[in-house]
């Protein structure tokens, strides 16, 4: 398999679409235009096999979108806001589905397509694809990070994150590899992993309704967290640029002795460099206050329906076929994507490519979303930025400026960063 560049949305493409929509193929056959995912690995597989069953009565149209979320984001907005007759599946980011609700963009799923988007699938995904207790969305995958470890330089698998900073102390002063890897650059996968550790410690940074930050001495702990591995000389020199890939190459080079990243970690490392991946372990989250379970962060995709599709119907059946059973393994083995259908767990094939797929599910039991939110876009800038770099964190005043620009964000007031 090769190497994805994945971030806690787990929404992977690569490129500004340059295509010109259009809504009718040869001979009048119903063109049915998806966005998003288009660019794994394998993906030609599966829409071969869809456009074939098929049989005529529509044919699935890849379109290729920029390869980061917040970019992906701003294309869909601009289109979805001129009514673009041209957008029909559309592979949304997670924290996506409160924002595109609200304003109108994307079906609500009823009846039997609610029934079906959902059958046999995980909670968590379905909870993702929900808002104010409507389905908006087709769960297509979800996603967990884990700890990752090389197992000759920590024999045994930590459960607590205090275990990891003194095995890596350990290590330094013993001139080994020792590095702590996670992502802080500013973007979406810094704030996944604030989100983690603050959900971790039994925080939240808004209310259930999203009508006040909840920014609390929990906070101040988490960014005490993130602080500490800054300044502790264990984590990487280039921590304030780290996204997933550098994570990733901080364990492929040797530099790593630990790294929090998602599964396809051990799928891509088995392709660039063998002989970590022969040495590479891999846990659930540890605990960041001990005795209670890490909360994830869920990352994932969901397929939704534009508003504006001149094909809703088609576009659902092509979305199903595109989150079948096979279509899921196959994206799965191919292309690290973690499926949402609990079947495709029990499949020995999935089961060998995934040794893993046990912390997967224990800990998408537990996982938690990022804050539910049409104002999710907004209150993620203020976090990245905020927080950025983690060198310079002060944690009560940090604590205090999320605090402040969340409320004027929900509120309707003052600029994001």
């Amino acid at each position: 398999m090769r190497l994805r560049r994945l971030t806690g949305l787990g929404v992977v493409a690569a490129s500004v679409a340059a295509l010109a929509a259009c809504s009718d193929g040869d001979g009048g056959t119903p063109v049915i235009n998806v966005y998003g995912s288009t660019s794994d690995a394998g993906w030609t597989k599966i829409l071969d096999a869809c456009n074939a069953a098929a049989q005529g009565r529509y044919t699935i149209r890849p379109n290729l979108i920029p390869s980061d979320a917040d970019s992906q984001r701003e294309q869909f907005v601009r289109r979805l806001a001129a009514r673009d007759e041209g957008m029909d599946v559309l592979g949304m980011d997670v924290t996506w589905t409160a924002e595109f609700a609200e304003a109108g963009w994307i079906r609500e799923l009823t009846g039997e397509q609610a029934q079906a988007a959902t059958e046999g699938v995980l909670q968590q995904p379905i909870d993702t694809a929900t808002w104010k207790d409507k389905l908006y969305g087709i769960p297509r995958t979800t996603n967990v990070q884990l700890l990752w470890y090389r197992k000759s330089l920590v024999p045994d698998a930590p459960t607590t994150w205090q275990q990891v900073v003194d095995r890596a102390q350990q290590l330094k002063s013993e001139n080994k590899p020792y590095v702590i890897g996670l992502t802080a650059a500013q973007y979406e996968g810094y704030v996944v992993g604030f989100n983690t550790i603050l959900s971790s410690l039994g925080g939240t940074l808004v209310n259930e309704d999203s009508t006040k930050p909840t920014v609390d001495e929990r906070t101040v702990e988490a960014l005490g967290i993130l602080k500490s591995l800054a300044t502790d000389g264990l984590a990487s020199a280039s921590l304030s640029n780290s996204q997933e890939p550098e994570v990733f190459a901080q364990m492929q080079n040797g530099q790593a002795a630990f790294a929090i990243n998602w599964p396809y970690m051990l799928s891509a490392m088995r392709e660039a460099n063998p002989e970590v991946a022969d040495d590479l372990g891999w846990t659930k989250l540890p605990q960041f206050k001990e005795g209670e379970p890490a909360r994830a962060t869920l990352g994932g995709m969901n397929y939704a329906i534009s508003t504006y599709s001149t094909h809703p119907d088609l576009a659902f059946d092509a979305a199903m076929c595109l989150r079948n059973p096979e279509a899921e393994l196959n994206g799965a083995l191919d292309a690290g994507n973690v499926p949402v259908l609990e079947e495709v767990f029990d499949d020995p094939e999935f089961q060998e490519a995934y040794p893993m797929y046990e912390d997967i599910l224990a800990e998408l039991e537990t996982a938690v979303p990022r804050p539910k939110t049409p104002l999710y876009q907004n209150i993620s800038t203020i976090v990245s930025s905020t927080l950025s770099p983690p060198s310079q964190i002060d944690p009560q005043r940090t604590a205090d400026t999320l605090r402040t620009e969340i409320q004027d964000a929900i509120d309707g007031k003052g600029i994001l960063p």
